[in-house]
């Protein structure tokens, strides 16, 4: 693909989420203007424009030995810098998971590699990488190819060790070696458990997040790749060698590593046919060649179950020396074009949507709420002017009479405003209910019961027995809690309707939140471990290293779906009548200033001609507002920015 295009695709980008942070700012400043910007909604906005500034996208690179994975990662990013920069010649492996990114608060070009023996701690991967001690960090010199390209072989580098010490790391199963055989004395193992690359690419920079993994064995061997980091990757690259075809490993692979039930309709899901070069033939001529090819393609994808049009038959190695060459033709037949094209389609329009989804979203139904306000503010201006209009030429006690019923209605109102009150500490009260279910310090005295538990079993069954008593307890807190915010939902939504329909305020829906989709989350997990507990590994009881570490993994991510859900649990209970209360707020000042300008009114018929003049000012007042709230609705929506001398004044929306 050429490099223009793809950069320009990237600009547009880039410009469509500066747009969206400048709406984002010009709305906040809105809001404070007109003394609208509660605690809450600055907060919402704030962490919205976090998740714009640190929105990334994983690419997952996954694949047997000798697939040419790596070099597929080269042909693809790093060809510009006319060589491989990372190691992938014949016989140098990925040895460890690397993770290549661009650390923007470091601003800096570094590989970070963690050492091997930090298996032996059951430390999650997660809170090591917050650990920078854990590490050894090299440099890289950005002025030197040839330092950068030593850093990087680092992360290939094995070594020797005696097979008691292989086993006591997990990476080496006695039951592998043939009967009746003396274990060997020494086997080779990776020297590095895990790789973090920070390199200032242009892609990176743009958020981009490159996974590259190990073989079958590795992603066996470190269960935070199959729970959390493959699942949670928005694109994979899964990739097939064209000479092998699919073979048992990569069958295995693909149903237990790569087609889990998070990656619904092949959503973000490529499968590469790498090495078609092997499959040309100077001897047949270019159909033949293609109908091979295709043959291939057809094949592969009826055994893994896939539509035909998510295989992409290429060659990385001609399309890299095709680029570093300068030879079109070449890079033509390697068809990495193709895939190029797909995947930097793939790639934008999946983040563009996972922005709309979550901040064009957010900010979206603040300003609803914010619009649903001033419309509330509107009706009432209008309710005045005719009301006022109508005084023209009326008797004192008319007005008396009008004074009279406004002190009533005030009267009725502080009542509601009471009850508002009585159900907020409702609310309250069923917010400390859920806060106390999601207590963290009750869930890590489970943890820590539950891994004391697991370092005295000494049979695969007992880890199993003490894993499923833990999940039991987890998944019947998770359904209480499910019930108890849904109470909560009833109260929220029983609160706005009440004062909604009462008082004639506009209808402002209240930000809902559900708790299903951590149950669905944990339930999820818990499918896992029961895949994982059925699987040949756990009827071995050599394998109890990795079936530990497998269990660890997933009390680390239960850990994090009950974190996360009280985070958010909390953040959405405290600000989800902020909307309503400035309804009341505003009502209740309308009121007040009515019955003065009643009061004023009474006194003075001068008064009432002013009023109505202001009345008439505020109104156009509030019009323009209006205008200004309903178009930066438009842009917050808008799937592209506008155009460079594009027209940006507000104009009317219906």
């Amino acid at each position: 693909m050429e490099i223009s295009r793809f950069n320009s695709k990237l600009r547009s980008y880039g410009q469509w989420k500066q747009h969206l942070s400048h709406t984002m700012n010009e709305y906040q400043r809105w809001l404070k203007k007109y003394r609208l910007l509660t605690r809450d909604s600055a907060q919402r906005i704030d962490q919205c424009r976090r998740a714009l500034a640190e929105e990334s996208l994983t690419v997952a690179f996954v694949a047997e030995f000798s697939r040419g994975k790596t070099e597929l990662i080269n042909a693809i990013f790093f060809a510009d810098y006319g060589r491989r920069l990372l190691p992938s010649a014949a016989g140098r492996t990925t040895m460890c998971p690397t993770e290549m990114f661009y650390d923007r608060q470091a601003d800096s070009a570094y590989v970070r590699l963690l050492p091997i023996e930090t298996r032996l701690q059951e430390t999650p991967l997660e809170a090591l990488k917050q650990q920078p001690e854990a590490w050894i960090q090299r440099e890289l010199d950005l002025t030197s190819a040839d330092q950068i390209e030593a850093a990087l072989g680092e992360v290939v580098q094995s070594r020797q060790v005696p097979v008691q010490e292989a086993i006591r790391l997990g990476l080496y199963d006695p039951a592998d070696n043939p009967q009746h055989e003396q274990l060997p004395e020494t086997v080779e193992i990776p020297r590095w458990r895990h790789a973090l690359i920070s390199f200032p690419h242009p892609l990176l920079k743009q958020g981009l997040v490159i996974l590259d993994t190990p073989g079958l064995n590795a992603l066996g061997s470190e269960p935070e790749l199959t729970l959390s980091m493959l699942p949670s990757a928005q694109a994979i690259l899964f990739v097939l060698a064209a000479d092998t075809g699919v073979t048992r490993s990569d069958l295995e692979m693909w149903r237990n590593h790569v087609r889990s039930g998070k990656r619904r309709r092949n959503q973000g899901l490529m499968v590469v046919l790498n090495k078609i070069d092997t499959l040309w033939d100077e001897l047949q001529d270019g159909s033949a060649i293609d109908r091979a090819i295709e043959r291939q393609c057809r094949e592969s994808a009826d055994i893994l179950g896939i539509p035909r049009s998510n295989i992409f038959p290429v060659s990385a190695h001609k399309g890299l020396l095709g680029k570093v060459k300068g030879d079109r033709e070449l890079l033509r037949r390697s068809a990495l074009p193709a895939l190029e094209e797909y995947l930097s389609r793939e790639l934008l329009d999946s983040r563009r949507e996972i922005v709309r989804d979550t901040v064009s979203a957010e900010i979206s139904h603040m300003l609803e709420s914010t619009i649903g306000i001033v419309v509330s503010k509107q009706r009432s201006i209008r309710a005045q002017l005719e009301e006022f209009r109508g005084l023209s030429g009326k008797s004192r006690e008319v007005i008396e009479h009008l004074m009279t019923r406004t002190r009533a209605e005030q009267a009725a109102y502080i009542q509601d405003v009471n009850s508002f009150n009585a159900s907020r500490d409702l609310l309250r009260e069923q917010s400390q209910r859920l806060m106390q279910m999601l207590d963290l310090e009750q869930l890590e005295q489970r943890i820590e019961a539950a891994q004391k538990e697991m370092r005295g079993a000494w049979t695969t069954r007992g880890l199993r027995r003490v894993m499923q008593a833990l999940f039991d307890e987890l998944r019947d807190d998770m359904q209480t809690l499910v019930g108890e915010s849904e109470q909560a939902r009833k109260t929220i939504r029983s609160i706005y309707r009440r004062f909604q329909s009462q008082h004639d305020f506009s209808v402002v829906q209240p930000r809902m939140f559900s708790v299903m989709r951590f149950r669905v989350e944990l339930e999820m997990l818990y499918q896992e471990a029961e895949i994982f507990r059925n699987s040949p590994v756990m009827a071995v009881t050599e394998k109890h290293f990795v079936v530990r570490r497998f269990l660890m993994s997933l009390v680390g991510r239960a850990r994090m779906i009950f974190t996360t859900a009280r985070r958010e649990v909390a953040e959405w209970l405290d600000g989800v009548l902020d909307p309503l209360s400035l309804q009341i707020e505003q009502h209740r000042e309308q009121m007040e200033t009515r019955l003065q300008d009643l009061q004023k009114i009474s006194r003075s018929r001068d008064t009432l001609e002013r009023r109505v003049a202001e009345l008439q000012k505020q109104e156009r007042a509030v019009e323009r507002q209006l205008l200004v709230l309903r178009n930066l609705y438009n842009r917050i929506n808008t799937a592209h920015p506008p155009s460079p001398g594009q027209d940006t004044k507000p104009r009317l929306v219906s």
